[in-house]
């Protein structure tokens, strides 16, 4: 999941509660469930004045956050999943709201069923980045990337460089069709700028080094894949000495594959003074004669203990990372002037490639925002406005209730520069939940999920995601049995993460003690750590998946 800088301002309406700004001029957590309590402003108002105090810079956004998360009137409002299951249950005894019913229905699919659609789908619909889709549709994106992309390229005089020009201009001069036959050739345009961004990227590699550049992509790719592999085959589950395991397999088809490779890259030193290098022959040559690449090249330990329930070690990729790095080194200092182009245009390919998913996925390139949570609360509190009944005014209160729940996720996730959603799921096990995701850079990730389980107190999980598909695990917990549990599970833990691509490399568990040291100080520890030295977080209102 790609977490995207779009930060917006226009999410909730600042009322006109003169009293309650000027008392909040001074307000902290502390004095906020008394100023609620003395009526001198709702939960609802409190937020609007906050927002209203973060627009105009009255507050900062650290303060904000603080009274956010650590006020009790906040944390009072109870489960959003809970609170739509009562409302659907509500709506379903008058008629005039029963064409809410379905899609309230929708938004309450359960955990069992989740997959990675799914997910993507809850959190998109959540509620959350309503504002963000109305502000900036898919045709705003595009058009942003491909200004970017013009502008890098406006100073290449190649044919490449020039065919990557020509079509930018063609699909910025071609507004998106309404009709099928014009999306298809605009999308069709797009796929062939990807292919011209491609070319150009390797134009730029000098002619002499452009085979080895390719083959240390390889080699690059070849790693990757041995890590997996390897994480694969630490955490199968222990089977007949004498049977191939798929693992295995994989394992000896890879340490083939990548001394093939090896040969190549050292025939293609050799016969280019231009790329001798003094260390990277003789790493290939003890690479080559290392019967097994999969193999520790030191004697090292694992470091297991009750609470660091695994550390993984890279053995191929320990081995093979040093003439990766020296191979990469060795290239730029070549080609200084274009390496740096060369990424830039590696991540707005990505780019592309996202947003012709997008319009694959939504031809028309319409905002779906009748299927946002806000949406329908919205059009159901708008329809309870004219209705005084005691039925409807207890509906239009849940509504209301509901509302706040997602302007306080929307405010706490400007204040806090990062992405804030409730748990968007049925779980009968959950009494509470929510997500928290911040971005570090292009391939940076962290996530907090918080949870209050009925029958395992509260856990909080902090995930960092780097390198594309490592993961960093840690889970604070409360009570012993969940403990217990985790440890008795976690081969399975292992296995389900390599299932899906994602390679376990720490997992600790340590005890959930105190509330304010499980939210704050686990999500300090992972962004200072060392792969993030020297990053800048960063999020928004926003998210692609």
């Amino acid at each position: 999941m790609l977490v995207s800088n779009n930060p917006l301002l226009n999410i909730l309406l600042p009322n006109d509660n003169k009293v309650l700004k000027e008392v909040l001029k001074e307000a902290d957590s502390k004095t906020l469930e008394q100023l609620v309590k003395n009526n001198t402003g709702s939960v609802n108002d409190v937020l609007k004045e906050l927002f209203d105090g973060l627009k105009n810079g009255t507050k900062s956004n650290n303060t904000i956050e603080n009274m956010l998360k650590n006020s009790s009137i906040f944390k009072d409002l109870g489960s959003v999943s809970n609170n739509l299951s009562s409302l659907l249950e509500n709506i379903s005894e008058d008629e005039s709201l029963q064409k809410f019913k379905p899609l309230i229905e929708n938004f309450l699919k359960n955990i069992k069923d989740m997959d990675a659609n799914t997910l993507k789908e809850q959190v998109k619909n959540s509620g959350i980045f309503l504002e963000s889709k109305l502000a900036t549709p898919t045709n705003a994106k595009l058009e942003n990337v491909l200004t970017q992309i013009q502008n890098l390229v406006k100073d290449i005089n190649t044919p490449q460089a020039k065919q990557v020009n020509e079509l930018v201009n063609k699909l910025l001069q071609s507004p998106q069709n309404q009709t099928t036959n014009a999306n298809t050739e605009f999308t069709s345009n797009l796929k062939s700028l990807t292919t011209a961004l491609q070319n150009l990227n390797s134009s730029l590699t000098p002619t002499q080094t452009q085979n080895l550049s390719n083959l240390t992509n390889e080699l690059k790719t070849i790693v990757n894949n041995g890590t997996l592999v390897e994480s694969k085959i630490e955490n199968s589950l222990p089977l007949n000495k004498n049977i191939q395991t798929p693992e295995q397999n994989l394992k000896e088809n890879l340490n083939v594959q990548t001394k093939d490779l090896l040969v190549q890259i050292r025939n293609d030193i050799l016969q280019n003074p231009t790329l001798q290098n003094k260390n990277i022959l003789p790493m290939i040559d003890n690479l080559l004669k290392m019967p097994d690449l999969f193999s520790k090249g030191e004697n090292l330990q694992n470091l297991m203990s009750t609470n660091n329930l695994s550390t993984f070690s890279n053995n191929f990729t320990s081995n093979l990372t040093p003439l990766l790095n020296t191979l990469k080194e060795n290239l730029e200092t070549l080609n200084p002037t274009n390496t740096n182009l060369q990424n830039h245009l590696t991540k707005l390919v990505d780019k592309v490639e996202h947003l012709i998913q997008d319009m694959v996925d939504n031809p028309k390139g319409e905002t779906k925002i009748t299927e946002d949570v806000k949406t329908v609360l919205l059009k159901m509190q708008e329809e309870l406005s004219s209705k005084t009944d005691p039925k409807s005014q207890e509906l239009a209160k849940q509504v209301d209730k509901l509302l706040t729940q997602i302007d306080y996720q929307q405010l706490l996730s400007l204040s806090s520069n990062s992405n804030n959603v409730y748990l968007p799921f049925l779980w009968d096990m959950l009494e509470d939940g929510n997500i928290f995701m911040k971005k570090a850079d292009e391939d940076k990730f962290y996530c907090q999920i918080n949870l209050t389980l009925k029958d395992f107190g509260k856990v909080d999980l902090m995930l960092a995601l780097y390198d594309k598909n490592k993961l960093d695990l840690t889970v604070y917990a409360q009570r012993e049995h969940f403990k217990t549990a985790l440890r008795d599970n976690m081969q399975q833990l292992k296995i389900a993460l390599n299932n899906v691509h994602l390679i376990p490399v720490n997992i600790k568990l340590l005890d959930l003690k105190d509330e304010k040291e499980s939210k704050d100080k686990p999500v300090q520890t992972y962004i200072n750590n060392g792969y993030n030295q020297n990053s800048n977080l960063s999020s928004g209102i926003d998210i692609r998946a």
